[in-house]
């Protein structure tokens, strides 16, 4: 499968060492909900899809459920749900508080990774393919962008950035 690139320039003028710089971000085509992966799942099983629909609708508050009772959540070939927190420190053991001192609760995934020759792989990007995102899909792509072309993290996406290098793929180890 292959995983588009999409080029970007870095317009954060409070770090001098990447401003103005182009970097690769991933580019997200499409969203797909539950409804699509039943219709998948189905493909590649004998399960029905009403079947399938029930137990993707019923995963996310099992975990939350698990999570709440400080268990780690492992489901294999994806990876690790656990809770984590940002909290802040005290000099003496007596003097933490957990309502004055825990900042946030997080839910912190680690996808499932595993050795291949030596190598640490993440098994969600096992097989991924990087390619230069093709100009002709450059309008399809969602985007995170304001309406000005501002992204998240301070990231401008333009026309011009998107050029060159089309069809360039690099194998994932």
């Amino acid at each position: 499968m292959t995983v588009f690139v999409k080029k970007v320039q870095n317009n954060i003028r409070s770090n001098e060492k990447s401003f103005g710089k182009y970097y690769g971000r991933v580019a997200i085509l499409s969203e797909v909900g539950i409804e699509e992966l039943a219709d998948i799942i189905q493909e590649n099983s004998t399960l029905k899809r009403a079947d399938i629909l029930a137990v993707l609708s019923e995963m996310g508050p099992a975990i939350k459920r698990q999570l709440q009772k400080s268990f780690k959540v492992r489901i294999p070939y994806l990876g690790v749900f656990k809770m984590s927190m940002k909290s802040e420190g005290v000099e003496n053991i007596e003097d933490y508080d957990v309502r004055k001192h825990v900042k946030a609760l997080k839910v912190q995934f680690i996808p499932e990774t595993t050795v291949d020759q030596g190598h640490r792989v993440k098994e969600l990007v096992r097989g991924s393919k990087l390619a230069i995102l093709p100009k002709n899909l450059f309008s399809e792509v969602i985007s995170d962008d304001d309406e000005n072309g501002q992204g998240k993290g301070g990231v401008e996406v333009t026309p011009e950035s998107q050029g060159g290098n089309d069809g360039l793929v690099v194998e994932q180890p």
